[in-house]
């Protein structure tokens, strides 16, 4: 059964005439195959995946778990129209790929099925390699994931954690954002508080600085935590905190 199945490999790639850290995307090479590239070689303005930023986050589009899932894989270029919707489940001991196209003339691709075992590996590779980021990135990268579990914590203040990220454009920050809602007369949720914080990166080990953050962040009420302020998500800076490309979301089949 091994024999039948597909191989997959996780690349970071971008658009050196943007710059390292700019325009960059994560594609699916299946047994040594861009199949995305393959597929949609007659585009005049390209076709483009899911940020690694996103896509390569714990539980995040390519995660597959007990229940299957549908996300929004590729589109064109410009950004004005999806291409490729891909499913993604498990089957006993494979993960299958199947795909639908977004609408008539554009290449079906054929399903895939891979290893659960190695597929999950290859996510964790494709997480822990890292070659793709800049220090501010491996630092938010590292402060998400400490404060990802801490969601009990985040409670017993009411809020809860929105984002931690940085721009390519402004490689030297980290950026965090949470929030807390109320219940207003009607019953219904309403954002009451929204605080963030602009942090400089230096060339100390990202580990430390973001061990720093997170550890500062926990130790009491955040809110008043050295260095956040009332921050409204649009004005805390540069713009959406998601990368280009396909949006990393999950919709459950």
């Amino acid at each position: 059964m091994t024999d039948e199945l597909n191989v997959l490999r996780l690349s970071v790639r971008n658009d050196p005439g943007l710059g390292p850290h700019e325009d960059l995307e994560i594609r699916p090479l299946i047994d040594g195959v861009d199949v995305i590239e393959e597929a949609f070689a007659y585009e005049d303005d390209g076709v483009r995946c899911g940020d690694p930023r996103d896509w390569l986050l714990p539980d995040g589009p390519l995660s597959v778990g007990d229940r299957p899932h549908r996300v929004d894989f590729a589109e064109r270029g410009c950004g004005c129209h999806d291409l490729l919707y891909l499913t993604l489940r498990r089957d006993g001991g494979a993960v299958v790929w199947s795909w639908r196209t977004a609408g008539p003339g554009i290449p079906e691709l054929p399903e895939y099925r891979f290893d659960a075992a190695r597929y999950d590996a290859e996510l964790e590779r494709a997480r822990g390699e890292g070659g793709w980021e800049w220090p501010a990135q491996t630092v938010s990268r590292l402060v998400l994931d400490g404060l990802r579990g801490e969601t009990g914590w985040l409670e017993r203040w009411s809020c809860e954690l929105g984002h931690v990220w940085t721009d390519p454009k402004h490689p030297g920050q980290v950026l965090l954002y949470f929030f807390r809602d109320e219940r207003d007369p009607q019953g219904r949720y309403v954002r009451a508080e929204e605080f963030g914080m602009k942090t400089a990166v230096t060339v100390e080990d990202p580990a430390h600085q973001a061990d720093r953050i997170v550890r500062a962040f926990l130790a009491g009420d955040p809110r008043t935590v050295d260095g956040f302020r009332p921050y409204p998500m649009d004005e805390l800076g540069y713009g959406h905190y998601h990368g280009d490309g396909p949006a990393p979301w999950k919709e459950y089949c």
